[in-house]
C-alpha cells in the first residue's frame, strides 16, 4: 500500500488528466483481474456466469456478495480519492493530511480492540491500511521536494516504541504488529532507494518483478485460498519448503502472465 501510494503520486505529478489517470488504472488491474479470475474461478470457485461478474467487478466485495480477495477492490476505491489525495498535498494541507491518517490508524486500533468488527474481515484489511497509502503519497511529495531525511527518523522514532509495544501482543489480538509496522515503512523505503542507487546493476531485475507484481500477487492468491480453504493440503513439515518453492513460482508464473498479456495485445485493443 506505501508503494501503491507513491507510485500513484509520481504518475498524477507526471500527467495530471485525471481521465488519462483512472483509464491508465483501470486498464492496468482489470483485464488482468478477469483473465486470471476465469483461472481462479475454475479452480476454487466453480463459478456461474452471474457470480464471476460480481467476484470480479468487486461488487460482492462491497454488498457481501461472492468475492476473491480484498486488495483489488480495496486499491481501486483509493485509486478513486487519490486525485483528491494529491491536491490536498501539493496545496501543503500536510497536517490535514497527518490528522486524518492518525485518526483512521486510531479508529481502526479502537474497532479491531474492541471487536467492532472482525480482523479476519476483509473491510478491515482495507481500513487499517489506509493510513499506509496515505504516507506513501506524503513520502512521494517528500522525495520530490527533496525533503530533509529528518521526518523518516521521526517516524521511525514513533515506530520503535509502538513496534516494541505492540508486537508481543500480536496473538492476542491480530494484527497489533502490523499497526506498529506503518510507523517503520518510510525508512524500507530509504533503503530500496539505496538499493536503486547503488546496486544499480540490480534494477532490472527489481523492474520486471514490480511491473508483474499484480499477476504475481493473484497467482498468489489462488495458491492461498487453496491452501486456506484445504482444497490443497500440504503437511506441516514440507510448510516452509513449500512456501519458499511457491514464492519461486508464483514469481516466474507472475512475469511469464504480464508479457503473455501484453504480448497478446489485449491492452492496445481496450
Amino acid at each position: 500500500m506505501l508503494v501503491s501510494g507513491l507510485g500513484l503520486f509520481f504518475s498524477l505529478d507526471k500527467d495530471i488528466n485525471i481521465g488519462h489517470f483512472y483509464r491508465r488504472r483501470l486498464l492496468r488491474i482489470f483485464p488482468t483481474y478477469y483473465i486470471l479470475g476465469i483461472v481462479a474461478s475454475i479452480i476454487l470457485f466453480h463459478d456461474n456466469i452471474f457470480n464471476y461478474v460480481y467476484r470480479y467487478s468487486t461488487i460482492g466485495f462491497w454488498t457481501g456478495g461472492p468475492y476473491w480477495e480484498w486488495y483489488v477492490p480495496s486499491i481501486v476505491a483509493l485509486y478513486l480519492i487519490a486525485p483528491l489525495l494529491k491536491k490536498m498535498i501539493d496545496k501543503r494541507l500536510m497536517a490535514l493530511m497527518i490528522c486524518l491518517s492518525i485518526l483512521i490508524f486510531v479508529v481502526s486500533y479502537y474497532v479491531v480492540s474492541k471487536e467492532i468488527i472482525s480482523a479476519k474481515d476483509p473491510h478491515f484489511f482495507l481500513l487499517y491500511r489506509i493510513p499506509t497509502f496515505m504516507l506513501g503519497m506524503i513520502c512521494a511529495y517528500w522525495i520530490m521536494q527533496n525533503t530533509s531525511a529528518k521526518y523518516f527518523y521521526i517516524i521511525l522514532l514513533m515506530g520503535i516504541p509502538s513496534f516494541v509495544l505492540l508486537f508481543p501482543h500480536h496473538h492476542e489480538i491480530y494484527n497489533y504488529k502490523y499497526f506498529s509496522l506503518v510507523f517503520l515503512l518510510p525508512i524500507f523505503l530509504l533503503c530500496f532507494i539505496a538499493i536503486s542507487k547503488y546496486l544499480s546493476f540490480l534494477n532490472p531485475i527489481l523492474a520486471a518483478i514490480g511491473k508483474a507484481s499484480l499477476e504475481t500477487y493473484l497467482i498468489q492468491a489462488i495458491f492461498f485460498h487453496a491452501i486456506g480453504t484445504g482444497q490443497l493440503v500440504i503437511s506441516p513439515v514440507w510448510h516452509d519448503t513449500i512456501t519458499i518453492i511457491l514464492i519461486i513460482v508464483s514469481s516466474m508464473l507472475g512475469i511469464i502472465t504480464h508479457w503473455l498479456i501484453n504480448k497478446s495485445g489485449i491492452l492496445r485493443l481496450l
